[in-house]
């Protein structure tokens, strides 16, 4: 039996805040879903793939490797990973799917493309987001790469800093997505939204980039290598 799974129980205050944390996610997500129904057109699965991709499944991929105190606590690494590997993949083909859509409806309609800013970052982010995924399967298998000249620290150090400025560059350009002109809500439901999404990250954030300092130290400072073992088995 995997010893990972018999930590000990997370505090209540823990629970708390990522129960509160999945709230702050799903909220905005089903609000602004349930806001591009109406009415219903082309451009609306735009809409809808990219803010599960991003607001939901992209965030929650990134959740459940480091933040989630249940799942830290009950789901085993190896078990978190697959799940993070999941999650995110869906939520890029989704985005994927959403970029599909809005090059589509802009042919329809004779548009120029990525000319807004909002296109611009998705664009760049959607490009950015798809090499730090393949750079996941590398992380996968870093074992095979030890004996050449990346050591498996640096490659996590690496896959966590793109991962975590991908996924900011990916939530830039849905934030910048709902102040474009297409918003149908109001001005305080859009300020909600963003405020939801931007508090959510910086919690889910959090863990990861302490997690990157702690490895910049076992791998400027020398730190013995049982450290270093022990640290490439986290996320």
């Amino acid at each position: 039996m995997n010893n990972e799974v018999a930590k000990t129980r997370p505090s209540i205050i823990m629970l708390a805040f990522s129960t509160l944390t999945h709230i702050l996610l799903l909220a905005p997500v089903i609000y602004i879903v349930v806001l591009s129904l109406q009415p219903f057109i082309f451009l609306s699965w735009h809409v809808i793939c990219s803010t599960l991709g991003v607001g939901l499944l992209t965030m929650e991929g990134v959740f459940c490797v480091s933040g989630d105190a249940y799942m830290n606590w009950k789901v085993s690494r190896m078990s978190r990973g697959l799940i993070h590997l999941i999650l995110h993949l869906i939520g890029l083909l989704l985005v994927l799917i959403g970029m599909i859509m809005i090059i589509i409806g802009k042919i329809e309609y004779k548009k120029s493309h990525f000319v807004t800013v909002h296109g611009i970052i998705s664009l760049i982010s959607i490009i950015f987001a798809v090499l730090i995924a393949a750079s996941g399967f590398v992380v996968i298998f870093d074992k095979c790469l030890y004996h050449g000249c990346i050591r498996p620290i640096i490659l996590k150090i690496m896959h966590s800093f793109g991962g975590i400025f991908a996924t900011i560059l990916l939530l830039a350009g849905l934030i910048t997505g709902i102040y474009t002109g297409w918003w149908p809500g109001t001005c305080l439901g859009r300020t909600l939204s963003v405020a939801s999404f931007v508090v959510a990250a910086c919690y889910i954030f959090l863990k990861p980039i302490l997690g990157i300092i702690s490895r910049c130290k076992v791998l400027f400072e020398g730190v013995p290598n049982d450290n270093e073992g022990e640290l490439n088995n986290e996320y």
